[in-house]
């Protein structure tokens, strides 16, 4: 149910406006109608009782001898008027039911009629008239004046027509609301654009502020933290530059300090002197995230991965070159990416067995994988690998690394708008796939 409703603050708003315009329009072309109807009836009533008004009083203004020539005079074709002395029997025609009101007014208009009797014919919807109507009334002489309709046409008016024009009118609104409510919305998706883009490095972009008062509060809240997290951005990156410098500086005199004890005590000082020169360098690139101030530049991805494992071999630990696609080349900082692949590499040749690299060129990504054929990852293991300082039971009984390789190297990859993703199955090793894509992202 959620996947159709509308996704858009723009679409959300116009479709809850369209539904309740709709029931509007429904609600008000019923009632219209029901009122047209009262109206027409009405209407229609009041002509027909002042037309059989207008000859009940044309005929007794006549003299008494006159009365049945004036009567025929007034008949034509879809009308019959006759005159009746007293001696004639009353005709059939029921006043109180079909339309005593006609009755009613026909009496009230003549002020001559003693009684007045109508029979209301029926409706013909084809023609939209009345037919078959019928009426009598009876002069102060005791006289009867007979009236017969063969049609009269009903007071009505073109409903197709006049629905035709709500439902025009109806859409304007819906349009002009729609332009109304873009114009809210447009100032929002521009914002969210602007955010999205926001880098925590370099000069901070002043994001416009335009649209309704909350838009330009929100927009100008979101600049004053952009330039307070840029500030906390630069102040870390130059404690985390003093502290490469604090640790790696005693670092470096302890390990000229040991050059000078004796063989059986200077290897392991060197040792673990080495070790946390890496813990120290793995901490570091972690907390940068892959941004070290390096410029963005199209990578050869083939060159690098080729040039990380000539490393490890020349080490001598070797790494297979699989399939490697000569032509691919992605956005990057240089140092960044070869640190993620490097990280990638440790990892297979720490815990697994016979390293390999590949490198896959996609129409909009390019996929560098890194494999071994090791034990793998326990599946309880595989969710948390990419943690930080999260080293499995296997990794922790083997020793070394710092924890932070994986946490690393998908930092890097988002911090490239891509992604890391590992598989593993045990026995059978592990494969870590690092994707970037291949078009420039806000990175």
């Amino acid at each position: 149910m959620r996947r159709l409703l509308p996704q858009s603050l723009a679409a959300r708003t116009l479709a809850a406006l369209t539904i309740g315009f709709a029931i509007l329009f429904a609600a008000m072309v019923g009632i219209h109608d029901v009122l047209l109807r009262r109206a027409v009836e009405r209407g229609t009533e009041e002509l027909l009782a002042q037309r059989l008004a207008t000859i009940v009083d044309a005929v007794e203004a006549t003299p008494e001898a006159d009365r049945n020539r004036v009567a025929h005079a007034l008949s034509r074709a879809d009308l019959e008027v006759h005159w009746r002395s007293s001696a004639a029997p009353t005709p059939d025609h029921p006043s109180r039911e079909g339309w005593p009101t006609v009755a009613a007014r026909t009496a009230a208009l003549t002020r001559v009629a003693t009684e007045v009797r109508v029979r209301p014919g029926r409706v013909d919807a084809g023609a939209d008239q009345l037919v078959g109507i019928g009426a009598v009334a009876r002069l102060p002489d005791g006289s009867w004046i007979e009236v017969e309709l063969a049609s009269f046409n009903v007071l009505s008016t073109d409903q197709g027509v006049l629905h035709s024009y709500a439902a025009a009118v109806g859409l304007a609104l819906l349009l002009a609301v729609g332009f109304a409510v873009r114009s809210v919305s447009a100032p929002v998706s521009a914002l969210a654009n602007a955010v999205s883009r926001l880098a925590p490095e370099g000069e901070p972009a002043t994001i416009s502020a335009s649209g309704p008062r909350e838009v330009r509060q929100l927009a100008e809240a979101l600049n004053d933290m952009s330039t307070r997290t840029r500030d906390a951005f630069r102040q870390r990156t130059l404690a985390l530059g003093a502290l490469s410098h604090d640790l790696m500086s005693p670092i470096a005199r302890l390990r000229l300090r040991a050059d000078e004890l004796p063989n059986d005590i200077r290897e392991p000082i060197r040792h673990d002197l080495a070790e946390m020169e890496t813990m120290v360098s793995d901490v570091l690139a972690y907390l940068r995230g892959g941004h070290g101030g390096e410029p963005v530049q199209p990578l050869s991805i083939a060159a690098l991965v080729r040039t990380v494992a000539d490393e490890f071999t020349d080490a001598g630990t070797p790494v297979d070159e699989g399939r490697i696609d000569e032509d691919a080349v992605a956005p990057g900082r240089r140092i960044a990416i070869k640190r993620a692949v490097t990280n990638l590499v440790a990892n297979a040749v720490r815990h697994g067995r016979d390293p390999w690299v590949e490198v896959e060129q996609r129409p909009d990504e390019v996929r560098v994988k890194v494999g071994d054929h090791g034990p793998g990852i326990p599946a309880e293991d595989l969710p948390r690998v990419t943690e930080p300082f999260f080293r499995g039971d296997r990794a922790r009984t083997a020793g070394g690394g710092s924890g932070l390789g994986l946490s690393t190297a998908l930092a890097i990859a988002e911090g490239h708008g891509g992604n890391l993703s590992i598989e593993s199955a045990p026995g059978k090793g592990t494969i870590v796939s690092l994707r970037l894509p291949r078009q420039p992202q806000a990175i």
